[in-house]
């Protein structure tokens, strides 16, 4: 049976939700949705969020199996640890000391995992840990806890960001904008390891992630996003937040060389939007000298997604800006086209809550980074076992009853069954014996000693049919004697009969002299019979055996 995961992305702006059933080799997108964050007081944000948690998990009739979320990665320390060796079970061990050297804080006041990448060329290894403060991780669980959810798996959204890299963006060949004077075709200098950077613009922060085949190779949290750009536009136009969000969503545009503004109205557009992208911009291309002087890896392309990736021409724009080939991942957007409700401008923001459900339906390889361990290790299995109990005793308890009925069934089969072979034996006793006997040893015991009808005299050993036998058995084979009569009594037996010579009498009575049971055989009258060719004998014969 199919599971249904829930990956959530808990933005600034909006709750995000999509949900992905976990088949046999395979997973398929089967609904997304998106609550917004309602605004102001008196609520807490915290309040906020949860109410559009739990309204969003509200629009769900069908129950989830699971749900995966991400800590914000600006809230945690990700360091990238190269090793002197690839044994895994070293590299377990000598993490934490590792990270210990590397974070402004004890590191047991802190949760940590790692992941190993890759390995060397030398036969090193590169291994990438991530910490994360105790006591932020423990209220940020009880605040989902409140509003309804327990993670599953609790990963960073920036390095989450790679699952998307590695089941679409890394095979989307989808025409990317061109900086100015660029060539069509960029080839990666030797030495250098090609890099897609997959970008995703949020509200309040825009995550940046630089993914290869091994894994992650560098990531950054940038406190820029598009709520930067509704506050330029509200102060150029003079209006409030909420008018300011709605002509972002619906005519936010930034002019390029390639595609200028067709009249002043969308040129003040331009103006507004790009001074409230100049942070963005600055720190992306910060980001990218930094990749590149560091990391040695040659970025080939830059994917945007998020919801603040679709204002008009930014591809654009950003090519130009950073030098650098950029498009809207179109092969994210493809994986959940068909479930989106929304415009297609929001399409995009949904890739940081497929980005989580990836973690657990992904076939590809994915981020194995989840600080869901040691003290805040998933116990939800547990409590589903609990509320589950009363059900789980009365199923047991049908198969308790089930397998008892089943036995006694089985008892009396065997019951009858055995009925009916004691009275077959009975039969067969009666037929054998001539009396009923039931009982098996009795039987057997009575056919072992039998008894006569006149008594319990028991029966000779040799009877006169076993002597009779036992006399024509020592005939010897070449003679030709014809026994006519033949008479025994308890102690003696007597053979009359004819014979063609009188050597065969005489080897006749050496036969019976060699079985001790015979003695004094003694010879009566010979007599020629009336055709002249053969002889009448009589034999006496003593038995000792009977």
């Amino acid at each position: 049976m199919p599971q249904r995961i829930l990956g959530l992305d808990i933005g600034a702006w909006s709750i995000k939700g999509v949900i992905a059933e976990d088949r046999f080799r395979s997973f398929e997108v089967t609904s997304v949705s998106e609550v917004v964050i309602a605004s102001g007081e008196p609520e807490t944000l915290l309040e906020r969020r949860n109410a559009a948690i739990e309204s969003l998990l509200a629009q769900e009739t069908e129950k989830v199996d699971a749900i995966v979320c991400t800590l914000p990665g600006e809230r945690s320390l990700t360091r990238f640890i190269p090793l002197p060796f690839t044994d895994q079970r070293k590299i377990d061990q000598i993490m934490e000391g590792e990270l210990a050297d590397m974070i402004p804080f004890d590191i047991e006041d802190g949760v940590y995992d790692h992941e190993f990448l890759r390995k060397t060329e030398d036969g090193a290894s590169v291994s990438v840990g991530c910490v994360v403060k105790r006591d932020f991780i423990g209220d940020y669980i009880e605040g989902l806890n409140e509003a309804g959810v327990d993670p599953k798996h609790l990963g960073v959204d920036c390095l989450q960001l790679f699952n998307l890299y590695s089941h679409y963006i890394q095979g989307d060949a989808s025409k990317a904008d061109m900086p100015p004077h660029a060539p069509s075709e960029v080839e990666t200098p030797e030495g250098l390891t090609p890099t897609r950077l997959v970008v995703d613009i949020g509200h309040h922060r825009t995550l940046v992630c630089a993914a290869t085949d091994d894994g992650v190779a560098w990531t950054r949290t940038i406190r820029a996003g598009g709520l930067d750009v509704t506050r330029a536009i509200a102060k150029a136009a003079g209006c409030d937040w909420n008018d300011a969000e709605y002509v972002k969503h619906d005519q936010g545009f930034v002019a390029s060389s390639r595609h200028p503004a067709p009249d002043e109205e969308s040129q003040a557009m331009s103006a507004a939007v790009e001074r409230g992208l100049s942070v963005l911009v600055r720190e992306l291309r910060r980001s990218i000298q930094a990749i590149r002087a560091e990391k040695m890896l040659h970025i080939t392309r830059m994917d945007l997604v998020g919801g603040g990736s679709r204002i008009r021409n930014l591809s654009h724009y950003l090519a130009e800006q950073l030098r650098l080939p950029t498009a809207h991942s179109v092969a994210v957007e493809q994986a959940i086209e068909q479930e989106t409700i929304n415009s297609v401008a929001r399409r995009p923001a949904f890739a940081g809550a497929l980005a989580s459900v990836l973690k657990v339906v992904g076939e590809e390889k994915t981020s194995k980074i989840d600080l869901r361990i040691g003290d805040f290790a998933f116990a939800g299995q547990l409590q589903h076992l609990r509320t589950r109990l009363p059900a789980i005793l009365v199923a047991a308890a049908v198969i308790c009853f089930m397998m008892i009925l089943n036995g006694w069934m089985n008892y009396q089969g065997l019951v009858s069954r055995e009925e009916a072979i004691d009275k077959q034996f009975c039969e067969i006793t009666k037929k054998t014996i001539g009396r009923e006997i039931c009982e098996p040893k009795r039987a057997l015991s009575v056919m072992k000693s039998p008894t006569s009808e006149l008594g319990n005299l028991a029966l000779p050993a040799r009877s006169a049919l076993n002597i009779a036998a036992e006399l024509s058995d020592r005939i010897p084979k070449k003679l030709e004697v014809h026994v006519k009569e033949m008479t025994i009594a308890p102690k003696r037996a007597k053979l009359r009969g004819e014979t063609s010579s009188l050597d065969a009498v005489d080897q006749l009575v050496a036969g019976y002299s060699k079985d001790p049971c015979y003695s004094n055989i003694r010879k009566g009258k010979l007599r020629r019979m009336a055709s002249g060719s053969r002889f009448e004998f009589v034999l006496t014969i003593q038995l000792e055996c009977s």
